[in-house]
């Protein structure tokens, strides 16, 4: 216990580090079953330590962070992900191997996917926020559960939430890319022209 709470923690700094400017936006990217297909070895029978080695990216989800990094040039992104400090190396190394240097973007752990709101509440203090994540659960079955909680919060905390929905029609049809980026953009861009009409003169 004392472990897994050292763990967040730790995460949460990763987050407070980025603090800069206001104005700024963060994209914040899950790993399995959003960026990393992960689900499709374990309904197979494989380990989560086999598939994050082994797994196939989600189909067109790379585009879609490759469209954001364009469309959104001075985004930072962080990769949040329920996944332990052991699998760090394999986990950048798969990053990489998809074209996702360890320069572009921050990787952080948490023990378990309940933490991640302290992240995205950090995350989101000076800056605005867009959450992509499935936020679901039971892989390894064809019964995927949703963590209806958690999407609340993120819909709360986010400018813009991703989720499985949307990872769903992104991986069966590539035009989709655009259409999320374009609303992503149009919301962002929305929220920093709302941060300027109300601020004081």
């Amino acid at each position: 216990m004392a472990v897994t709470r050292w763990d967040v923690r730790v995460a949460v700094r990763q987050a407070r580090r980025l603090r800069s400017e206001k104005g700024v936006i963060r994209i914040c990217w899950d790993l399995d079953n959003t960026l990393v297909n992960s689900g499709d070895l374990l309904r197979a029978g494989g380990r989560l330590e086999d598939a994050i080695v082994e797994a196939e990216p989600v189909p067109n989800m790379l585009d879609l962070y490759e469209a954001m990094g364009a469309d959104l040039p001075s985004a930072v992104h962080f990769i949040l992900s329920a996944r332990t400090r052991g699998m760090r190396r394999e986990t950048v190394a798969w990053l990489s191997r998809h074209g996702i240097s360890p320069a572009d973007a921050v990787v952080c752990f948490v023990p378990y996917v309940q933490a991640k709101p302290k992240v995205w509440a950090e995350l989101a203090r000076d800056a605005r926020l867009v959450i992509v994540d499935d936020l679901s659960y039971n892989h390894e079955t064809e019964k995927v559960g949703t963590y209806h909680d958690l999407v609340a919060v993120a819909e709360r905390i986010a400018y813009v939430y991703i989720g499985l929905n949307e990872i769903a029609e992104i991986a069966g049809n590539p035009t989709a890319v655009g259409a999320v980026v374009t609303r992503t953009a149009e919301s962002v861009a929305a929220s920093s022209r709302s941060a300027v009409t109300r601020s004081p003169t």
